[in-house]
């Protein structure tokens, strides 16, 4: 009996064990790897893919070059009333079905997002292939021109745009942080921006008629948004700031101008360790915000008169480096409260963790209209942890004898 209770047990199990009736082969699947959102014709949505060519994938170096072989990836596009018109669409021209699970960026165009952003970000979020980890960024031209552009180092540009993501040299965004900071109270989404730009620098200096250079996918900025509404933008210079205050700064270079009491020159520094702390302070029936911002650098590049051996050096160089720091932050604010007005930075999110109650009573319904007079202290406290092999710069006379 207990023979027979044996086979009958393999006999019931063995045939599940030989794989998913539902599942997809991936030679039936059309890889989507970049995501291109645009506004139409008519009020519509475009909706671009890249899509991956298997067969032409190699290493790095071959798709960047320009040899004439085989292409990586296809472009296809479709126009609808929604996106999921447009993605039916675009599935019937198309032999394979349509897979999002292995998308690397999400790139939005600026009028577009101009109109809101809800749209994108429910498709994206009830589709069962959709992949929240995407990067979701935004561009001021057409998206699509951002997905067309030749990868230099990567063999598909959507996969150097997430490389550079990664980096950490600006914002970090993926579709679920997005649609988390979207749905918190007293809490602006934000994005980084995508633009062309060339690689090669042209100096003004250069003759006339000198070719341009290529360009190339580089994030330099950030989209500001309120709600689900883009309304305005932050540079390069700016976002470093933002990177600041909430505590998302992972590594930069800083380069300082020593008074010129102090015998004037440069220093350039790279950042080792940086972090933030945001702290409301209630008085007279007001709110404040403290931002403590610590950080510590190494010295690359010193041109100044500066002898870093001495404390005393080393005390003005931390003084300026603090100084440079407080003003790239004061300039983002002054972008952000008093020209966009956005609460990016989850200030009204530190007052109700503070004070629950009091954000819900006093502050919550009329954050919009406290935040750009809320009163900011900023305080940076930096350390120079390295000088590197030397302590005075290689240009002073008593170095060159």
């Amino acid at each position: 009996m207990k023979g027979k209770r044996t086979v009958f047990i393999v006999a019931i199990v063995v045939p599940l064990l030989t794989g998913c009736w539902s599942r997809t082969e991936v030679n039936d699947v059309a890889i989507v790897l970049g995501i291109a959102l645009d506004k139409g014709g008519n009020g519509k949505i475009r909706l671009a893919l890249q899509i991956a060519i298997p067969k032409a994938l190699g290493g790095a170096v071959s798709a960047g070059q320009s040899t004439g072989g085989p292409k990586s990836t296809m472009m296809i596009s479709s126009e609808g009333e929604t996106i999921m018109e447009a993605y039916r669409t675009i599935q019937g021209k198309l032999p394979r079905e349509v897979f999002f699970a292995h998308s690397r960026v999400i790139i939005v165009g600026q009028k577009l997002a101009r109109d809101g952003v809800s749209p994108i970000l429910d498709f994206f979020s009830r589709n069962r292939q959709a992949h929240l980890r995407s990067f979701l960024l935004f561009t001021k031209g057409n998206a699509i021109d951002v997905l067309k552009t030749t990868p230099q180092l990567e063999s598909v540009i959507a996969e150097q745009i997430r490389e550079q993501e990664k980096i950490g040299i600006a914002l970090q965004v993926r579709v679920r942080e997005f649609l988390k900071r979207l749905l918190t109270e007293g809490e602006e989404p934000t994005a980084a921006q995508i633009s062309p730009l060339p690689l090669e620098t042209t100096s003004e200096n250069e003759a006339e008629g000198s070719t341009a250079s290529q360009s190339t996918p580089s994030l330099n900025g950030t989209a500001v948004f309120q709600n689900d509404r883009l309304i305005g933008w932050l540079n390069a210079k700016e976002t470093r700031g933002v990177l600041w205050i909430r505590n998302e700064v992972e590594s930069g270079i800083l380069t300082v101008t020593i008074p010129t009491e102090n015998e004037g020159g440069k220093v350039g520094v790279q950042l080792i360790k940086g972090s933030t702390k945001i702290k409301p302070i209630f008085y007279n029936n007001k709110v404040k915000i403290r931002i403590e911002i610590y950080g510590a650098v190494e010295v690359f590049e010193n041109t100044s008169t500066l002898d870093l051996g001495e404390p005393k050096a080393i005390n003005i160089l931390q003084s300026v480096l603090e100084q440079d720091i407080k003003k790239r932050i004061r300039l983002t604010l002054d972008q952000t409260q008093k020209k966009l007005k956005s609460d990016i930075y989850g200030f009204g999110q530190a007052v109700y963790r503070k004070d629950p109650q009091k954000w819900e009573n006093t502050y919550k319904k009329r954050w919009l209209e406290t935040f750009p007079d809320l009163e900011i202290e900023i305080t940076p406290h930096i350390t120079v942890s390295g000088t590197g092999f030397s302590t005075k710069s290689l240009s002073l006379p008593d170095m060159k004898k």
